[in-house]
């Protein structure tokens, strides 16, 4: 059995090897992986020749240096049983692999078992910084949804590859609320010189659990939110919180909204995924085209 062609017996091989029909790639290798399921032997002999034995060190499937990341990606090979990527990984750590085999499938498998470098712990916020949100939801195309403490938990352990350790940092600032170690600075959530006036009134921010007004600027007291979100938070909940100057009881004017219309993705620019859902604290979910 060949990976993407139909099953075919030694002898129709061996025909087709005579006719030309193989291609250059599989005659280099098919002597070795065919050798013991075809009982290859001299032209003419009636005996077979004794096959290689496996070496008695253990090997990488993937090469020195790289491990399989994808353990239960299938890989299927003439002349082999199915095996899952991590099954081959554990063959070849425990010395049951022939040399040629250590040898030729780390070509074969780089992209199937996605080998990459053997991992070594990042921060998934980054360098000095820490998820504050952990019950925050991640969700990036191609991979699991996962919560950002599992996020940083895979990154702890060195689950995740050198390019997930690049880009994660910039991509789950706001969602996981990654701040610096030991907690930030105090800020208010109205902003300064401002309170809020309806404690009770419920906040949600995409991605995190419902929160009030009231635990929401108990938050921004205790310098447990990260600066990015002190930064927004004032414009985002001056209605809903009917943010007021301190000590007032009666709460500040809101802006009205402009008269005329504007351009949600920016001067010149039109949305082309109108169907994308968009969800921010303090609104209702909508559709790209909706918010245009």
């Amino acid at each position: 059995a060949f990976p993407g062609q139909p099953t075919t017996t030694c002898g129709d091989l061996e025909i087709d090897g005579d006719l030309g029909l193989l291609p250059p790639e599989q005659c280099d290798i098919l002597p070795d992986l065919v050798n013991d399921l075809c009982e290859c032997k001299p032209v003419g002999s009636t005996i077979a020749p004794t096959t290689t034995p496996p070496p008695d060190e253990g090997c990488s499937v993937c090469g020195e240096g790289l491990e399989v990341t994808i353990p239960d990606a299938i890989f299927a090979f003439p002349g082999e049983p199915t095996r899952t990527c991590g099954e081959l990984e554990d063959e070849g750590e425990q010395g049951l692999l022939s040399e040629v085999e250590c040898d030729i499938y780390p070509d074969l498998i780089a992209v199937l078992c996605d080998c990459q470098p053997i991992g070594e712990s990042c921060s998934v916020c980054g360098e000095g910084k820490e998820v504050t949100i952990p019950d925050a939801i991640f969700v990036f195309p191609g991979e699991p949804r996962r919560t950002c403490g599992e996020l940083e938990d895979e990154g702890e352990q060195g689950l995740l590859t050198p390019t997930q350790c690049d880009i994660y940092p910039e991509l789950i600032k706001d969602l996981c609320g990654c701040e610096s170690k030991g907690g930030g600075a105090s800020c208010s959530i109205c902003g300064e010189g401002l309170e809020v006036g309806n404690p009770d009134a419920i906040f949600a921010f995409p991605g995190q659990p419902t929160t009030t007004c009231g635990d929401l600027e108990i938050d921004g007291d205790l310098g447990l939110l990260p600066p990015e979100q002190c930064d927004i938070l004032p414009d985002l909940v001056n209605d809903l919180c009917e943010c007021k100057p301190v000590g007032s009881t009666i709460a500040p004017t809101t802006t009205p909204p402009p008269d005329e219309g504007c351009s949600v993705c920016g001067e010149g620019l039109e949305v082309t995924i109108p169907d994308a859902i968009f969800a921010f604290p303090g609104e209702p979910t909508r559709t790209c085209g909706e918010l245009e």
